[in-house]
C-alpha cells in the first residue's frame, strides 16, 4: 500500500475494511502471516534458533508481555528493533494540530480527540498515517542496568 491509496478523511476510512485493534493482536496477526509465507522472521540474529526465537515467537503468538535480560552483545536490542517488522505498515490517526497525541481514530483516548470528532462530521476530520518505523521508540539511559530499574536482589547469608 502507498501513501497515495491511503483515506485522507475519516469518511473515507470507514469506507474501508480497516480495523482498529490493539498493538498485540497486530503484531499476533502480521506474525501468523509472516510464518504462513515461510518469511525469515528475525534474519541476523544467529545462534538462538533453538532457544531465544522459538521462546519469542510463543510470547508474540500469546500476546504476552516480553522482558528481554541478558549481558551485553547478546542481540536483546537487536531483537526488539526487529518486531518493528510485526507491525502493520501504516495505521490511521485523527491527524489535527489540536490533538496532543496520534489517536485512534474509531476509539480516542483524549478529551480533545474525543470532543474533536463530536464536533466534526466524518469527512472534516483529517486522518494521517503513522508509519510503522515511527511508532517505535527506545527510551534508555545509557548505562542503565536491570538492577537500576528494579533494584538489586540480596539472597540471605546460609
Amino acid at each position: 500500500m502507498n501513501m497515495s491509496e491511503l483515506s485522507s478523511n475519516l469518511k473515507q476510512l470507514k469506507a474501508t475494511d480497516w480495523k482498529s485493534k490493539p498493538v498485540k493482536e497486530e503484531i499476533r496477526g502480521n506474525l501468523l502471516k509472516a510464518l504462513k509465507n515461510n518469511k525469515p522472521l528475525f534474519p541476523g540474529i544467529i545462534g538462538y534458533e533453538n532457544t531465544v526465537l522459538p521462546s519469542l515467537q510463543i510470547a508474540l503468538l500469546a500476546s504476552h508481555d516480553i522482558l528481554f535480560l541478558g549481558e551485553k552483545g547478546q542481540a536483546k536490542s537487536r531483537l526488539m528493533r526487529s518486531l518493528i517488522q510485526f507491525l502493520d505498515e501504516y495505521i490511521p490517526y485523527i491527524d489535527h494540530p489540536s490533538i496532543p497525541v496520534h489517536e485512534d481514530p474509531y476509539n480516542p483516548i483524549t478529551t480533545a480527540g474525543k470532543k474533536f470528532l463530536a464536533q466534526h462530521p466524518d469527512d472534516q476530520v483529517p486522518i494521517g498515517w503513522w508509519k510503522r518505523e515511527d511508532r517505535y521508540a527506545e527510551r534508555l539511559a545509557p548505562g542503565t542496568k536491570f538492577a537500576d530499574i528494579i533494584g538489586e536482589i540480596s539472597c540471605p547469608a546460609s
